[in-house]
């Protein structure tokens, strides 16, 4: 009985490469799909690492920027007492200068700080409108003339206080998972 010539083992030379060139294919196919996966895990922990990273410098530049609100306070207090206007309105123009790199770094996402940070604005109108009062002549006590934004000062750095209690403790678990 003669051979026949479409027989699977008289496959030429280029069809056994092709044959074996598709399971390598699919191999290949596969080892892709795994480096692609495992790229974009490793992507991932990057970017929790970079949120994570800029959430505690942040938090860091806050810590530094809240004890400096505190002193500003404490000495536009002394120079209310001291009824001196030209003091006091420097302290509430650091006031303004210092809450608004607060608020700037303060996160709007954040419902807490949300509110914080209307706290904040609100200040910084009251220092401003402060200020703009302590520029007059007009014999009026530099506390008179100060009250209501020493007292929004006043609720700001309590505000504050809390905030800085809150976030010293935090941990890289209860940031990554704000």
């Amino acid at each position: 009985m003669p051979l026949a010539s479409n027989a699977w083992y008289v496959i030429g030379w280029v069809d056994w490469v092709t044959v074996t060139g598709f399971p390598l294919t699919l191999v290949g196919l596969w080892l892709a799909w795994r480096q692609a996966k495992a790229a974009s895990k490793s992507a991932q922990a990057a970017r929790r690492a970079v949120e994570y990273t800029e959430q505690r410098l942040r938090a860091n530049q806050l810590l530094v920027l809240i004890p400096q609100l505190r002193w500003i306070a404490i000495e536009l207090d002394a120079f209310i007492e001291s009824d001196d206007p030209k003091f006091a309105k420097r302290q509430l123009d650091n006031w303004r200068w210092h809450a608004g790199n607060v608020h700037g770094l303060l996160s709007v996402e954040d419902p807490e700080e949300r509110l914080l940070i209307q706290s904040l604005q609100e200040s910084v109108g009251l220092a401003h409108s402060a200020g703009s009062n302590l520029l007059s002549n007009s014999g009026v006590p530099v506390l008179k003339r100060c009250a209501k934004a020493r007292a929004s000062i006043g609720r700001v750095c309590d505000d504050l206080n809390v905030w800085v209690g809150k976030n010293i403790t935090r941990t890289s678990g209860d940031l990554t998972h704000d």
